[in-house]
């Protein structure tokens, strides 16, 4: 991981379409004013690069820290994103099973 992969990722990500954004600039046109709709979205994606670029180097500098934990607790370490996932698909299957029982 480099400082210019870092900032390549912060730059892509408030680059990628998003749902708020969007929402953003068509409220915006709604009440007539497109060029505030314009700077929100502006802001919005700049703030979200930040974040995503500050996370980036959270992570890098949280890698140096995890190295010195003891061989046992590396090996926890190792299960937690294989955790997440399935934390992850877990709720996504709840919300899918609850949107199901609510249409039948």
């Amino acid at each position: 991981m480099t400082w210019r992969s870092l900032w390549l990722l912060g730059l892509s990500a408030g680059l990628v379409p998003c749902p708020a954004a969007l929402v953003l600039l068509l409220g915006a046109i709604a009440i007539g004013n497109p060029f505030l709709g314009l700077v929100l979205v502006l802001v919005f994606s700049l703030g979200l690069s930040v974040v995503l670029t500050a996370l980036g180097l959270i992570l890098v500098y949280a890698k140096q820290m995890f190295e010195q934990l003891p061989a046992p607790k590396r090996a926890l370490i190792k299960w937690l994103p294989t955790a997440s996932t399935c934390e992850v698909v877990g709720i996504g299957v709840g919300l899918f099973t609850r949107s199901l029982l609510q249409i039948f």
